[in-house]
């Protein structure tokens, strides 16, 4: 117990002499009237009164006497302000970190680690000073500011309140980022759409409301901001989860004569001290289809594997029958991706290898493959189709059209018509080099390649770091040789696999795409291939000529076509040109990534239902594909196109994380070297009572004040 004085010397002397005044009111003689009355039998509280007011008599009880006096006495008490070191929150800024990641709905803390945090964190913030300003973000995989600074704790308590539970993954640096940006002094808060100043320039308390699961933290990203860490949850929660499921279709001849044979794979891992053993059980679009006993030991992953028959399409899904805190991780999803052939034309004046690459067993499986000659292109069946989009891709080999086709387009050594790319530069020219913008265009001949000009200067930057200037065209260089391969865009999944070091070419043109493109390849002459959107379409250009008419017939031009890279290449066009689809099973992302869909052309936009049903429409990106980010449900998502009964596509959402199915609570957050021990939701501080007994002092004197009144008017 402790005291403060609040009051001086003199305040003193007059408090202090308020109780023996009070006594002295008791002794003093009142002057009286006398009066004849005919008996004292009415009068014997008037007798008892005259006792009291004599100075020498004994003084009596009087309840009127004492509670006057403890009034006193609780006031002077309050004046020194008693108190102790006890359990509160002290501070002028603080800063509310509420974890609610996959691993906070575990149910070991009841109902979950999630309420347990919004219930201290409310506690937090009723226990703050009336003149403190907080704030509180949530934090997965990312930050979310649900409350600027303020002091009004009624927003801050609504703000806590509307944290709802994610299936998403831990990561928190993003989050102590945010927190150390808005503790600067001098930022501003806003609040019913008025700026208000935050608290002034002194070091804010973060208060992180989490599990520990998050890893290694940053120190350099905590800036100015004291740590305190309140650990949420049991610390050896045992957990069994599942850390991958995936599907592929049976490679065997015996299985490639009976479609529909199926293999899948799992991994799962027990976290905690105890072997268990439980049930994998496997649904096919909601039907049991096989079940397997399985014996997970502690901190070991163990494998299983299901042989299925007649799977054509549908989804997947499989349960581990165990009850633990954290279901999520008990249920893994996958989707058999459903058949969609691709229609594919080649036109060509005879290419083995290219044509060999389009016969493999893969793109036939997923494409339907045209080859014409060069002189199709001036029949009516191609304009038709070209223009009604019949056609996925359109392979130009050493030709090009009169006019851009409906469909994605690769030109293997030929250049795009002049309704795709105008004009081009003639960089031979001295003025060219000095100034771009005054090289004079010229028509482009869409059968004479060699009027171009070379417009590439040599570079030996690779591909992902050339930049591309502010023009909308396409523009070409002339043809030289030799040329050699110096690197391709490993960031582009058509190039992302190739090997060009040992490829030979004797002449190529450089390629140079629009502003809104990318180069996958490049040379010592400058860019070799190119990628460029157009509309809802995609058009790649090759540099180069893989064989090539000449007066004495076809000529070698280049020997990529017999490298093991050049099926791989036409396959990759295939898929992320025409929208093929080659593997059975479904991508698989994790909460809250984003998802990128290889789709038709021949639809501008598609829908994606989510597991529960709910349909949103996705618009293609300025680079001509499909990004979808709303994937916070675990679960199957399904790819719809207008007209189409079926799916075009699937994809799934799971957990799959070991960090967030290790449920053991960390008892402090690494930060390299140092560490920041946990601490509970209260530290020590001073407890004031003055303001209780200034309330229990107006209590007495008011029980005072209704005892008196009773005594008059009885």
């Amino acid at each position: 117990m402790t005291w403060i004085n609040m009051l001086s010397p003199l305040q003193w002397a007059l408090l202090l002499a308020i109780p023996p005044a009070i006594l002295s009111l008791y002794f003093l003689k009142l002057k009286r009237h006398e009066s004849v009355v005919p008996s004292t039998m009415l009068w014997k509280r008037a007798i008892e009164d005259l006792h009291v007011n004599s100075l020498w008599q004994k003084l009596r009880k009087n309840l009127l006497l004492y509670l006057q006096l403890l009034f006193v006495g609780l006031l002077i008490l309050a004046c020194i302000r008693p108190g102790w070191s006890g359990m509160n929150r002290l501070g002028e800024r603080r800063i509310y970190i509420i974890d609610h990641s996959a691993s906070m709905q575990a149910s070991d803390s009841k109902p979950s680690r999630l309420e347990v945090a919004r219930e201290k964190a409310m506690k937090l913030i009723q226990d703050a000073a009336s003149n403190d300003s907080a704030m509180v973000i949530a934090t997965s995989d990312r930050a979310s500011v649900e409350q600027g600074f303020t002091n009004n704790r009624s927003l801050l308590e609504k703000a806590v309140e509307r944290i709802e539970p994610t299936a998403q993954l831990t990561d928190v640096s993003e989050a102590f980022r945010v927190a150390a940006g808005l503790a600067n002094p001098g930022r501003m808060s806003f609040e019913d759409n008025v700026d208000i100043q935050v608290a002034d320039a002194v070091p804010a308390t973060v208060y992180f409301l989490s599990d520990g699961a998050i890893g290694e933290l940053d120190e350099s990203e905590f800036g100015q901001l004291k740590i305190e860490y309140v650990p949420i949850g049991n610390p050896d929660t045992p957990n069994a989860g599942i850390l991958s499921f995936a599907i592929q279709r049976t490679e065997t001849q015996e299985a490639q004569a009976n479609p529909g044979s199926i293999s899948a794979f799992a991994r799962m891992i027990q976290h905690g001290s105890q072997a268990i053993e439980c049930t994998a059980s496997l649904y096919w679009n909601d039907s049991l289809v096989d079940a397997q006993k399985v014996q997970l030991q502690p901190e070991q992953e163990t494998g299983i594997q299901f042989e299925l028959q007649g799977i054509e399409s549908g989804t997947l899904k499989l349960q581990l029958d165990h009850s633990d805190a954290l279901p999520l991780d008990n249920v893994a999803y996958a989707a058999i991706r459903p058949d969609r052939q691709v229609s594919i034309l080649l036109v060509t004046a005879g290419n083995t290898a290219l044509e060999t690459a389009l016969r493999t067993q893969r793109i036939t499986q997923i494409a339907k493959v045209q080859i014409e000659p060069i002189s199709y292109l001036a029949s009516q069946d191609y304009q038709t189709n070209a223009s009604e989009s019949k056609y996925d891709l359109i392979l130009y080999d050493s030709c090009s059209p009169e006019k851009m086709p409906a469909s994605s387009t690769l030109f293997l050594g030929s250049v795009p018509p002049a309704d795709i790319q105008p004009t081009v530069r003639d960089s031979n020219s001295a003025d060219a080099k000095a100034d771009p913008a005054a090289i004079p265009e010229t028509t482009l001949s869409t059968n004479a390649p060699a009027n171009v000009a070379n417009v590439a200067d040599k570079t030996d930057s690779p591909p992902s770091a050339v930049a591309l200037e502010e023009n909308p065209k396409w523009t070409f260089g002339e043809l030289s040789g030799p040329v050699i391969v110096l690197d391709v865009n490993r960031s582009h999944p058509i190039s992302q696999y190739l090997e060009m070091a040992s490829v030979g070419i004797v002449e190529a043109r450089t390629v140079r795409p629009p502003s809104s493109g990318a180069i996958l390849m490049i040379s010592d002459n400058g860019p070799l291939f190119a990628i460029a959107p157009r509309g809802p379409y995609q058009d790649a250009v090759l540099g180069f000529d893989i064989v090539r008419p000449s007066a004495e017939g076809m000529e070698i031009n280049s020997d990529w076509g017999i490298k093991r890279s050049f099926p791989v290449f036409v396959l990759s066009a295939v898929e992320n040109l025409a929208g093929g689809i080659t593997e059975a099973s479904a991508a698989s992302v994790q909460p809250g990534l984003p998802v990128q869909l290889i789709l038709s052309n021949r639809f501008e936009k598609y829908q994606i239902v989510d597991p529960k049903g709910k349909i949103e429409t996705i618009q293609r990106s300025g680079d001509g594909r499909f990004l979808y980010t709303k994937t916070e449900q675990l679960g199957v998502y399904e790819v719809r196109a207008e007209g189409l009964e079926e799916p075009v596509e699937r994809f799934c959402v799971n957990l799959f994380s070991n960090r967030e199915s290790d449920l053991q609570v960390g008892l402090e957050l690494k930060t390299g070297a140092e560490s920041i021990a946990a601490t509970s939701n209260t530290i020590r501080a001073r407890q004031e009572t003055w303001r209780w007994l200034l309330l229990l002092a107006i209590g007495f004197l008011m029980f005072e004040w209704m005892v008196f009144n009773r005594r008059i008017f009885v």
